[in-house]
């Protein structure tokens, strides 16, 4: 067992997750393509196999060790390089994942690693969370929207909220300052149809503070949000 292996038994382990052989190699190999592409495209600011495994990959697994993701459409808003939905696509295999990211070379690159690890179930969708929120096929469509490292709380409730389906769940993986942007966040979660449920603090491997917060949706989202392009960015809904 190399220190690679090393590196993600120890995550497995922490997290109590049961894994098969398919899965493990699965993740192992989506490291390594993430490491061969770090030097020549800008997708996650660390490149070390151990903040790879300990941060990125620990991060987007730990929701497993709290909950079991209902069989449901489920959307990550904002995946950058697949953090966390092509780690939690690996072990979720039976669930329809859609990636949406607004660039579209994030986007050619997901699709690679779609091929190289013979994932199914997964679906792209290069564009404006602003605008697919307003596209009839998905607005309110997915039962789980999660979203880690995207934009401010209050930002996010707008984009976010729209796409997830009454009684769904959106899932706000957030940092030390989560509960502070949670608080400026309740009023765009209320006026979006969302009530915050639950809250979970933890550590990473590597130390740092994270916390993962559950909103339910409770209501439908009116009409007028998510507003146009960057509106949401520009003038949140604040109280």
């Amino acid at each position: 067992m190399d220190s690679r292996d090393n590196l993600l038994q120890e995550v497995i382990e922490s997290l109590g997750l049961e894994i098969d052989v398919r899965k493990y190699n699965q993740l192992q190999k989506y490291v390594q393509i993430l490491l061969e592409r770090v030097s020549v495209q800008r997708l996650v600011g660390d490149n070390t196999p151990y903040l790879l495994y300990h941060k990125h990959i620990y991060d987007s697994l730990y929701l497993l060790s709290l909950m079991q993701l209902p069989l449901f459409e489920i959307l990550d808003l904002g995946t950058g390089a697949g953090l966390p939905g092509i780690p939690l696509k690996i072990c979720l295999p039976e669930h329809v994942f859609f990636l949406m990211d607004a660039n579209r070379a994030r986007i050619n690159f997901l699709r690679r690693v779609m091929r190289e690890l013979a994932l199914e179930r997964l679906h792209f969708l290069p564009g404006r969370a602003e605008e697919w929120g307003q596209n009839p096929d998905f607005r309110e469509r997915f039962g789980v929207v999660v979203s880690r490292a995207v934009a401010p709380a209050v930002v996010l409730a707008e984009l976010a909220l729209p796409l997830c389906s009454v009684g769904g769940q959106v899932i706000f993986y957030k940092g030390p300052r989560g509960n502070e942007e949670m608080r400026e966040a309740s009023k765009a979660i209320s006026i979006c149809g969302g009530s915050i449920d639950s809250c979970k603090q933890y550590r990473l491997l590597t130390g740092e503070e994270r916390c993962i917060y559950i909103v339910k949706k409770i209501k439908n989202t009116p009409p007028q949000y998510p507003r146009r392009v960057g509106r949401p960015a520009k003038q949140p809904l604040r109280d």
